[in-house]
């Protein structure tokens, strides 16, 4: 699974807009729909989030810290 579709996962999951998730971590729409679309294939090699970022999804939206960040569960 993907980060974008681990996000959108999330979001989904938690009824969320992603206004909404943007609003609830503190950070921009614009970095959400990036982190979020699958738009060009070479654009979704290298996405990732700090794990400072991944902590704060976590801990917010009751997800593991590790899931979030790289998928390990």
């Amino acid at each position: 699974m993907t980060l974008a579709e681990r996000l959108n996962k999330i979001i989904s999951e938690q009824n969320l807009t992603k206004r909404e998730f943007a609003s609830r971590l503190g950070i921009s729409e614009n970095y959400v729909y990036i982190l979020t679309t699958n738009g060009r294939s070479r654009e979704n090699v290298n996405k990732k989030i700090s794990p400072a970022l991944a902590k704060l999804i976590a801990l917010e939206f009751g997800y593991d810290e590790k899931w979030v960040l790289n998928g390990e569960s």
